[in-house]
């Protein structure tokens, strides 16, 4: 297949406009799936009011719903999911995981329980666990070195703007539904129109998806290592993980600083919309109209922002991902501390969106990093353990931890700002000093692979 679809590697795609094109689709579409995958996680950050109306649920249990139950799923067939990346073909892998997930978020659609909403999740978390290493681990075979940050910030770039277009698109379509609050359907009938925002969403999501199937794939060698290409060992889940354990000097460093940074996203994205409708009355179409709109501009801004920064530090340095990853949580600690002072809601948004900046900043190069520093046949499983670990901290303890703090520490449930500023301030410092640590040995893995 990869005569027909020729990488960027080869000097005939280089020269030739046409074969550009084709592998510049393939990495748009990539985007576009992410993207979706975000709006499916992101909705449900505006529906904390509805659920908890209609199930009688506590800020807790929308907690769990927030975290947990799609952690739990997501951690769980993660390193699977990796172990595929690396053996299995990657477009397809992202195509039948993109259906189901959207199924998981119709399932949402039709459900009376609480326990209904979590299982849905549970499935989306586990679609979702593929998208992530085999988007990836697929650019980096279309892609070569000097495109993969460009490519890369397109890629991650999916968050914000999937988050954005959720809680802009979604702020208003969910205002429009919950006005009627039972919408009776054809075939489907009654629904409350919180579900019928999600049924919406998960049908619109499968435009992405189904485009996957003009995606092709790249052949990776399988034939045993050789002194020449020492890159093409395959790589099992063990083997992989004890090779990653023995460099624990980037990896596991690299993992545990991205995740803490992540978390603070994670936290930030999950209760910004809920801290906005209680400390300043903002409806959901307001805050769509707000918020929404300044995580598109500054998750954007911020991806694009971070290769520039690369570029430019490539003129010094002869391996800059690594040291344009750190620079995001320094930003973090700052504008979470002032997000702690904020009394209006100008000062507040103002904050939000600089720490939308500075969350999105160091993913591209984080992933490029990774990219540049794994074997070529270990990176569906590195990428895995990446996002197992940002998920397993981000999504497991971020979304739970506002309404604990805000019950057990502030004593005080409308302080949601307060207790977004302090998780901030402390995984930012956790994540500054750990992949300052990572940078050192970033240069040694990337030499290994030249």
């Amino acid at each position: 297949m990869s005569g027909a679809f020729p990488t960027m590697e080869s000097e005939g795609a280089v020269a030739q406009p046409g074969v550009f094109a084709k592998t510049y689709y393939s990495a748009v579409v990539l985007m576009l799936v992410y993207c979706f995958a975000f709006v499916d996680r992101q909705i449900f950050t505006l529906m904390v009011g509805p659920i908890k109306r209609d199930f009688g649920v506590s800020d807790l249990d929308i907690g769990y719903l927030l975290g947990p139950a799609f952690i739990l799923s997501y951690v769980t067939v993660g390193l699977p999911a990796g172990w595929c990346v690396d053996r299995f073909q990657r477009s397809r892998l992202i195509l039948v995981a993109g259906i189901a997930w959207g199924i998981g978020t119709a399932l949402a659609a039709f459900t009376d329980s609480y326990g209904g909403l979590f299982v849905s999740r549970l499935c989306v978390g586990a679609s979702e666990a593929f998208v992530y290493p085999a988007g990836m681990s697929l650019l980096a075979d279309l892609y070569d070195r000097r495109r993969l940050p460009i490519v890369s910030s397109m890629f991650v770039v999916a968050p914000a703007l999937g988050g954005g277009l959720s809680l802009l698109g979604g702020g208003y379509l969910l205002n429009a539904t919950e006005r009627a609050r039972q919408i009776g359907l054809p075939l489907i009938g009654e629904m409350r129109g919180w579900q019928l925002t999600l049924l919406i969403i998960a049908l619109v999501g499968m435009i992405p998806v189904l485009m996957m199937l003009t995606v092709p794939d790249t052949v990776r060698s399988r034939k045993a290592p050789s002194a020449e290409r020492p890159g093409e060992q395959g790589y099992g889940l063990v083997d992989g993980t004890l090779y990653m354990i023995k460099r624990w000097r980037f990896y596991l460093t690299f993992f545990f600083g991205m995740a803490c940074s992540s978390m603070v996203m994670l936290t930030v994205s999950a209760w910004a919309p809920t801290y906005l409708a209680r400390a300043y009355n903002l409806n959901p179409a307001e805050i769509g109209a707000s918020y929404g709109v300044l995580v598109l501009v500054f998750g954007i801004a911020g991806s694009i922002a971070a290769p520039m920064i690369n570029a430019g530090m490539a003129r010094w340095n002869a391996y800059p991902t690594a040291q344009t990853t750190r620079l995001g949580p320094f930003m973090l600690v700052i504008f979470a501390a002032l997000l702690w002072f904020v009394r209006s809601e100008g000062a507040a948004l103002a904050c939000l969106a600089a720490l939308t900046f500075s969350y999105t900043f160091p993913l591209s190069m984080a992933t490029t990093s990774l990219q540049l520093a794994a074997p070529s046949r270990l990176r569906g499983v590195a990428s895995a353990y990446y996002f197992v670990a940002v998920s397993l901290i981000g999504y497991g303890i971020g979304p739970t931890a506002v309404p604990l703090i805000t019950e057990h520490v502030l004593h005080d449930p409308a302080q949601i700002g307060s207790a977004m500023s302090l998780i901030a301030i402390i995984f930012g410092t956790l994540s500054i000093v750990l992949l300052s640590i990572s940078v050192g040995g970033f240069r040694r893995e990337v030499e290994r692979q030249l």
